[in-house]
């Protein structure tokens, strides 16, 4: 397990969820301006900003206005800008959503800049086509990273447990067990997690989705899995629902930063956040082991261009910057995962931060042990494994749906919001 203090890591102070960047008009623009939109940490819109006042003294002419927010929230806007006909020109984009805006015609098909505005020469082939549906490409990956479990070494020490370097499943209920005592949780409850969920049936040889956009497992799979937490839930390793409902949305909120739970669930480029939040010392581990391998290499997130706007050259020339030039890309660091583009990750990796070396150590350390990308989710994939899966969970936790009435429930909204 790979970990990091924070002592000597300073904790950036609360940032304002919008900030309007303006520059003048001229210099080639279209002078409309761009509107940059993502969520994430504070530290990650401190270093986001400072991307952009480096991009704007290079293309002045262009206006930039920023539209930052936590996770929870951000999607619920975003859908509403794009139906209102004014989503943001530069839309960070999650994976699972990306199928779903791109069908829908949401999004600016980048396949014509690239070479010609948009340079991908110092991407691997997979990393290009991660941002590619049905041949095209419409994102482009803003990070590598991998799922990771977040470990408060520090509570696990007061306990005298020791972070075994690999376990399966079972162990992992186990080991939870023993962890948990004294108000502290040995885990969050995953069961709503859809990552965790996801690695569990990959190691099983399952997926979330066909090919097609097909739910490629079934009911028994799914019961299997919340009886899983529930147990754990029972036996008081895993964090109840009321408990687990004031650890939605951002990194704050986490129970391992909060000293309520020792494990929580995440994705890798996430460390520089949790050490940020806990003066604990945070480790990072990979997701418990199975016959198959159930991780893999995710963007961490993609850059996107919304197909309704009024500036395709300016924000394409802000995507690439972002992206590919080392004074832009360079001020990003590595919070968002590991730097796709070859060029800036020989630039960026000798001046990672600590956090951010444990980082680029973690993602090498598995690549012996990670699986294929999956398939681009459908249409409501996102709602299902999100609002849906965590709703469910929650009423079993709080004993208003049986396990078996849950699993009903589950695949029957499914049917309703997949497209």
């Amino acid at each position: 397990m790979t970990d990091f203090s924070r002592r000597g890591f300073l904790q950036i102070g609360a940032a304002a969820a919008t900030l309007a960047l303006a520059g003048c008009a001229g210099g080639g623009s279209s002078g409309a301006g761009l509107q940059f939109a993502w969520w994430g940490s504070t530290a990650r819109h401190t270093a986001t900003q400072k991307a952009i006042e480096a991009f704007k003294k290079k293309k002045p002419g262009i206006q930039i206005k920023t539209q930052f927010s936590g996770w929870d929230g951000y999607w619920e806007k975003l859908a509403t800008q794009t139906a209102g006909g004014n989503a943001p020109d530069v839309i960070q984009m999650d994976y699972s959503y990306l199928g779903e805006y791109a069908r829908r015609g949401s999004l600016l098909d980048l396949s014509p800049y690239v070479g010609k505005g948009l340079d991908l020469s110092g991407f691997e082939p997979d990393v290009v086509n991660g941002g590619k549906i049905d041949g095209k490409t419409y994102g482009v990956n803003f990070g590598i990273n991998s799922m990771a479990l977040f470990v408060n070494k520090t509570l696990a020490a007061e306990r005298g447990v020791e972070i075994p370097d690999t376990f399966t499943w079972p162990e992992y209920g186990e080991l939870v067990k023993k962890l948990a005592g004294k108000g502290v949780f040995g885990t969050e409850d995953g069961a709503q997690d859809g990552a965790a969920m996801e690695n569990w049936l990959l190691e099983r040889g399952k997926m979330f989705f066909t090919a097609d956009g097909k739910i490629a497992y079934d009911e028994n799979d799914l019961k299997e899995w919340l009886t899983f937490w529930e147990d754990l839930r029972k036996a008081g390793a895993a964090t109840p629902p009321d408990v687990q409902t004031t650890a939605l949305g951002d990194v704050q909120n986490s129970l391992v930063a909060n000293r309520k739970a020792v494990i929580d669930f995440g994705w890798s480029n996430q460390l520089t956040a949790y050490v940020s939040l806990s003066k604990d010392e945070i480790g990072i581990h990979a997701f418990p082991i199975g016959d198959k391998p159930g991780q893999y290499y995710k963007p961490s997130m993609l850059l996107t261009v919304s197909s309704g706007t009024k500036s395709k050259d300016d924000a394409v020339a802000l995507v690439n910057a972002l992206l590919v030039d080392p004074d832009v890309a360079g001020a990003l660091g590595s919070e968002r995962g590991v730097p796709p583009a070859a060029p800036i990750r020989t630039v960026l990796q000798p001046k990672a931060s600590p956090p951010e070396q444990v980082v680029y150590d973690y993602i090498d350390s598995i690549k012996d042990k990670v699986g294929p990308l999956p398939p681009p989710q459908p249409l409501g994939a996102g709602e299902l494994h999100g609002k849906v899966l965590t709703n469910i969970n929650q009423q079993i936790g709080f004993g208003k749906l049986t396990i078996d009435q849950g699993v009903s429930r589950f695949f029957e909204e499914a049917r309703r919001v997949l497209k």
